[in-house]
């Protein structure tokens, strides 16, 4: 029996609560990335906790329907910067991670660049997804991610 090769592409949580739309961006990124979905803050939470930094990045849609907090309050989440007051108790054992958020919202009079920024979002494009400023993007946090680790290896060695 021929055992299957470990999947070794990057692994993706796409927040997003429209099925539709995860669909589409699976489709998309599949070839590159492993699209882990959440639909719901609760799913989120479940999520990073179980996957935490070994994730790629995350992309967060900030209107999530059924869901006790928003986008913009699981980027907060993500950065350890949301008051447990503030949060249900389901999200109260997602750890702070240091994890790439990229905000993808249709949004875009409610929620601001600079205001998701803010929040901790690494990279924030609007709905309807342009897949090469996506991949582009995904591209730069890896530049980034293997720059953080030669600096912090340079570090170490001295």
């Amino acid at each position: 029996m021929v055992e299957a090769a470990p999947d070794t592409r990057p692994v993706i949580l796409y927040v997003e609560d429209d099925a539709d739309t995860f669909r589409l961006a699976h489709l998309r990124l599949q070839q590159k990335y492993r699209l882990l979905h959440a639909a719901t803050d609760r799913e989120a939470c479940a999520q990073l906790e179980v996957w935490g930094e070994k994730l790629y990045a995350v992309l967060m849609d900030l209107e999530l329907q059924g869901s006790l907090l928003d986008g913009l309050a699981l980027v907060r989440l993500i950065r350890g910067q949301l008051p447990a007051g503030q949060s249900p108790p389901y999200a109260r054992r997602v750890p702070a991670l240091s994890v790439p958020v990229l905000v993808l919202t249709a949004s875009t009079a409610r929620h601001t660049e600079a205001e998701a920024r803010a929040m901790g979002a690494t990279h924030f494009a609007t709905k309807p997804i342009d897949f090469a400023r996506l991949n582009l993007a995904l591209a730069q946090v890896n530049i980034q991610s293997v720059m953080a680790r030669l600096t912090t290896k340079a570090v170490v060695a001295r």
